[in-house]
């Protein structure tokens, strides 16, 4: 393997590409020789991914997929193996959030929350699976802390995430003596435009953009993390000091982790409108 472009050959499926991680993603690992199959819900930043990609000598092909869609990933899935014969990896990025308590969040929001992460990644894995089977290849999950310890005002954002630990450490049990690789990375809160999109408890975007959890990565770094992570298998890949940290005290200080967490986050909920 070509120590600098370890992915030369391979054909890296990207969800929620024309995104703030995803772009970085796209870069990270078509910089390392892969093709990006770039899929997003805009074409128009899809046209601006495959622009940027093509000044950096990356092929790039571009779908517009909605992840919700069964069909359309069905249709997506056929595509790609029509036009590049097949599929090396998989990384479920697409998701949204929402920052909001519980108890005013509408169902509606919860469910959408629900649908992109947590149906939309399974429906992508159901028609993929066939293709990473066949290259033994690899699904990358862009999990959170979220994931594995709660998180004050985002109950459906930590639930769907949860569930993504579930399915793919369960899948995982099922996939990897056949040669498939699980990655499930979690960094902490990135610059992305994710979180400054979030949905509020009645469906549009936050309004109140106040955050309190200090310093924040940048979807480069986690980029770049999750390149090392595959290359060296690893199967649980914990982005930052805070996120190892977030691990172990939730693990074996429960009660100390909400008091922690709830103190550095609540402040965001200040004079929060009800609806």
């Amino acid at each position: 393997m070509d120590r600098k472009q370890p992915f030369q050959g391979k054909n890296i499926l990207i969800t929620g590409a024309a995104g703030g991680l995803g772009r970085e993603l796209s870069l990270a690992f078509g910089k390392r020789g892969a093709t990006i199959l770039a899929v997003d819900l805009h074409s128009g930043n899809l046209q601006s991914l495959q622009s940027l990609l093509e000044k950096q000598h990356i092929s790039c092909s571009t779908y517009v997929c909605d992840i919700t869609k069964k069909e359309q990933c069905k249709q997506t899935v056929e595509k790609m193996e029509e036009e590049h014969g097949k599929i090396d990896t998989v990384i479920h990025n697409a998701g949204i959030s929402h920052r909001s308590p519980f108890y005013e969040t509408k169902l509606e929001v919860l469910e959408n929350v629900l649908n992109v992460n947590v149906n939309g990644t399974i429906t992508l894995t159901h028609y993929t699976l066939p293709h990473i089977l066949t290259s033994q290849g690899t699904y990358i999950v862009v999990s959170s802390v979220a994931g594995f310890a709660p998180l004050y005002g985002r109950t459906g954002y930590s639930a769907s995430k949860h569930a993504l630990h579930g399915f793919f450490e369960t899948l995982r049990t099922e996939v990897e003596e056949q040669g498939v690789h699980i990655l499930i990375a979690c960094p902490t809160f990135m610059k992305t435009a994710m979180e400054h999109t979030a949905l509020s408890g009645d469906g549009n975007q936050v309004s109140n953009q106040k955050q309190t959890v200090g310093n924040v990565l940048t979807p480069d770094v986690v980029a770049d993390q999750i390149v090392k992570g595959v290359l060296v298998r690893k199967k649980l890949l914990y982005i930052s000091p805070v996120a190892k940290t977030s691990l172990w005290i939730h693990k074996l200080f429960p009660g100390l982790y909400q008091k922690i967490m709830i103190h550095k986050i609540k402040p965001e909920f200040e004079g929060y409108n009800r609806k």
